[in-house]
């Protein structure tokens, strides 16, 4: 691996001597090598950033480069926010979506294609030194697999293919490793709904314009279902949502955590108080309140819902009761900046539980919005911050909540900012680095359950 990434390096150089693909401008600093363990501190958080090797496969056209390396591991500095590059890893096409577990180190990671099954794939991770070694994959199935979640006993992996809009799970061993036992069903989807059926997928050389949101590349999305995500109740884990892109709805589906099975238990809409099409992606659940928010990608709104627990059980069993209730919804963009020249991207819920942010795609940035208790935690705006390149598709914290890492996939670069807990505001950190493609941050706690 050493020897690989001693070639690349040399070959980037010669192709961008003053800042080379993938690598830091701080790069001078980077310890690399068997030394490079007796230095590093596995209580300083990892992060691992996502990367698409092949943009000629996918739903949408990202107008970054081809990454030579699926993954790049940093080790973040907790007092200054910079990124030392410890490791990479050439991987699997379009590793995107990933999910930490929630007790070992062991990353999953999702493929994005249009023409061919997704994998989840597991890695190993040493904290030390930052490399990933695959112990385990898993066919999940369906076409550009794009979320997974980790059951609460850590037993089940949940998993949506946005393509072709299926929805499963299989189990997890006792190392973590999946097993082949995948329970797969189509989202519920009434075909009253769609416009035409859905076209074919687009032969190579064709345009994908799921990363636009002018009017008819919006109604062409909603031609069928897409579900984007799955996501448990915070109470028992045991109701399933789904958000629905193409249908504007977020399903429901009680989940047997023995099984793995899923049965779907009715539907919220994405958005009553707004005309459509509003195209949700992702929930967020509160960790205190009972109130979600959702992140609908075409309208550029946050939806906020009421969560009513009671219905968790009604749901449970076997009814299909609607468990949120919808609050408000609150634009992600300026008002004088149309909504058609931005999608969204990922919504969260900081680590204080004060705030919600939210990345804009085409605005370039993103949007913090205050919660207020005593408001049943609904949002105020706090304001904007750009994110230094262009098409946010992703941002995490690390585990204080003191840093935010932006990928800006079109730009071939991801930003650390420094996010102000007590008002609200980002300020970039100077800490800038080039990745090619970048399509996902995920960040190692510094002493997770593993280190016990």
């Amino acid at each position: 691996m050493l020897s690989l990434l001693r070639r690349s390096l040399t070959l980037a150089k010669r192709l961008s001597p003053s800042l080379p693909m993938g690598i830091p401008r701080n790069f001078s600093n980077v310890i690399v090598g068997d030394t490079a363990k007796k230095y590093q501190d596995p209580r300083e958080p990892l992060v691992i950033v996502s990367a698409y090797t092949n943009v000629n496969i996918l739903a949408h056209q990202p107008r970054g480069n081809d990454a030579l390396f699926g993954f790049y591991v940093y080790r973040l500095n907790p007092s200054t926010g910079g990124l030392s590059l410890l490791s990479v890893m050439p991987g699997i096409d379009n590793p995107a979506f990933s999910r930490y577990h929630p007790s070992r180190d062991i990353l999953y990671t999702a493929t994005e294609s249009i023409h061919e099954n997704g994998l989840v794939v597991a890695y190993k991770v040493d904290p030390f030194d930052g490399a990933i070694e695959e112990i385990s994959r898993q066919d999940a199935g369906g076409a550009s697999t794009c979320y997974l979640t980790v059951d609460r006993d850590e037993k089940k992996m949940l998993f949506v293919n946005y393509w072709d809009s299926t929805l499963g799970s299989f189990s997890l061993d006792s190392d973590g490793k999946s097993v082949d036992d995948v329970k797969l069903i189509d989202t519920e989807f009434n075909p009253e709904d769609a416009v035409v059926k859905r076209a074919p997928p687009p032969r190579a050389g064709e345009q994908r314009k799921h990363s636009l949101n002018d009017p008819a590349t919006a109604a062409e999305r909603q031609t069928s279902a897409h579900a984007h995500s799955i996501v448990l109740d915070p109470y028992i884990g045991s109701v399933a949502y789904v958000p629905d892109l193409g249908q504007d709805c977020v399903h429901q589906y009680s989940f047997d955590s023995k099984t793995g099975t899923l049965s779907h238990r009715g539907k919220v809409k994405a958005d009553n108080t707004r005309k459509g099409p509003h195209g949700p992606r992702y929930i967020e659940f509160h960790k205190s309140l009972n109130v979600a928010y959702l992140i609908n990608e075409m309208s550029c709104t946050v939806a906020v819902f009421r969560v009513n627990p009671e219905l968790i059980n009604d749901i449970i069993a076997g009814d299909s009761v609607q468990s949120l209730e919808q609050v408000q919804s609150i634009s992600t963009v300026p008002e004088g900046f149309p909504s058609m020249y931005n999608t969204c991207g990922r919504i969260c819920v900081d680590p204080t539980g004060r705030y919600v942010l939210v990345s804009n795609r085409g605005h370039d940035s993103i949007t913090v919005f205050r919660i207020l208790p005593e408001e049943g935690g609904m949002l105020t705006r706090v304001g904007w911050c750009h994110t230094r390149g262009t098409t946010p598709r992703h941002f995490a914290f690390d585990e204080s909540g003191r840093f935010l890492i932006a990928a800006n996939q079109d730009s071939n670069s991801i930003s650390v900012f420094e996010f102000n807990a007590s008002n609200g505001m980002l300020q970039h950190t100077g800490n800038d680095y080039v990745v090619p493609s970048p399509n996902f941050v995920c960040v190692r706690k510094g002493n997770p359950a593993c280190m016990k």
